[in-house]
């Protein structure tokens, strides 16, 4: 019984203990990518390691490509230019369909085993 109680008891103690050091690591991770001269403003990824990103410099925007190997600016981008997306339905519907019929699969598979 006891036993029981104190693997319980340091269970708890490595949960805890997990939770704080990831606490402290996350706010150390936050410091160290902030700047206080740029900021990256938005980014989406284009392949494996290629990316396109808007990033802010002083009053000025650039829209810039990332890959493995090498970043170049591609174009200065004017504050007028950057017009917030709003997010296309028929993708998130597609979306939606596709996580539906996966979980159709699934529940058809516990359905075969019994």
């Amino acid at each position: 019984m006891w036993r029981v109680i104190a693997t319980f008891f340091v269970v708890v103690l490595i949960i805890y203990g997990s939770y704080l050091a990831s606490k402290y690591i996350g706010k150390g991770l936050s410091k160290s990518s902030s700047s206080m001269y740029m900021r990256l403003i938005d980014q989406i990824t284009m392949g494996q390691d290629r990316h396109i990103a808007i990033i802010q410099v002083s009053n000025k925007f650039f829209l810039v490509g990332i890959t493995a190997g090498q970043i170049s600016v591609l174009s200065e981008l004017q504050d007028e230019e950057l017009l917030p997306l709003a997010p296309d339905i028929s993708e998130v519907g597609a979306n939606a369909l596709d996580f539906k019929a996966m979980m159709d699969k699934f529940s058809d598979l516990g359905k075969k085993r019994r």
